[in-house]
């Protein structure tokens, strides 16, 4: 992919995280930024330690897949 490929996915994350932050604050009640915040961590952590753990996952089967070509 090319870079402006790579900014325009990105973009469309952020946004996406955003406007689930903003709705997600707004439900609760509570409109703080604070809330806002701490909210958006929060979906930041719950998306990314799945990626994160099937990305080590991954890596490990192709480690252990290039280890018995040899």
């Amino acid at each position: 992919m090319k870079k402006i490929e790579w900014l325009i996915v990105i973009l469309l994350i952020t946004m996406g995280l955003g406007c689930l932050t903003v709705s997600a604050t707004t439900m609760w009640g509570t409109e703080s930024f604070e809330t806002y915040l701490t909210t958006f961590l929060q979906l930041c952590l719950w998306m990314g330690l799945p990626i994160l753990i099937l990305g080590i996952v991954y890596l490990l089967f192709l480690k252990k897949r290039k280890n018995n070509k040899k």
